[in-house]
């Protein structure tokens, strides 16, 4: 399975843009309790860590784990003080009982093999009242039916390295069967469309559908 990860499958990470991944990130923790400042954040799945970067500039205290070596060597030199570890999310978590705040899992469940087992691993290692935060495909996506007839493929079915994908009741039920109380599931996460008119500095952000929308955004609590 490791090997459909190689270094151009982490290039959007390394080239995406301070501002975007503020949007992203900054959007996911929206769905979450306020936090303190000097919160323990976990990303699961770091990538070449664009949003370890995010969360060291709003003042968090960063950690990252990925499976492969490759991405967490760029996110060495991106956050060089970054607590990083390499490590399988199919196996138990290198962390000690109640080490986290929040965990983030941004398009990472879909590619492990047992994702109750992985969520109770977070849950394992979240402090109490501590929060798993988490977008994945949503297999509901209304793109999923129409694109075949404009010969285009749905983008969770276009990566070879997705394992399991999950509509809004499959993933609130895997929260829950992991021991999360307190699950949100919604569907639309990322925008529909943007227009941007650079000339009068002005962007329409076109907000994703409920329930057939692109990418689900789930939180759950512990």
């Amino acid at each position: 399975m490791a090997v459909s990860y190689d270094a151009t499958y982490f290039q959007n990470q390394l080239s995406k843009s301070d501002a975007k991944v503020a949007f992203q990130y900054g959007r996911l923790l929206q769905k979450i309790a306020p936090l303190k400042s000097d919160a323990h954040i976990l990303d699961a799945g770091c990538g070449a860590g664009p949003a370890l970067r995010y969360l060291k500039q709003r003042g968090f205290i960063p950690f990252g784990t990925d499976l492969i070596e490759y991405p967490l060597l760029q996110a060495r030199q991106l956050i060089p003080d970054a607590r990083l570890a390499q490590c399988d999310a199919d196996v138990a978590l290198p962390f000690a009982e109640n080490s986290f705040d929040v965990i983030l899992l941004s398009e990472v469940i879909e590619h492990v093999a047992a994702p109750e087992f992985t969520l109770r691993e977070c849950w394992r290692v979240l402090k109490k009242n501590g929060a798993v935060a988490m977008t994945t495909p949503n297999l509901w996506d209304a793109r999923r039916v129409y694109y075949p007839a404009l010969g285009k493929v749905w983008s969770g079915d276009a990566d070879a390295t997705h394992q399991t994908l999950f509509n809004p009741q499959t993933l609130k039920k895997v929260f829950e069967r992991a021991g999360f109380g307190n699950v949100r599931v919604r569907a639309g996460f990322k925008p529909l469309r943007y227009f941007s008119f650079r000339k009068f500095k002005f962007r329409v952000v076109i907000p994703g559908l409920p329930v057939i929308g692109n990418t689900l955004v789930g939180v759950g609590y512990k």
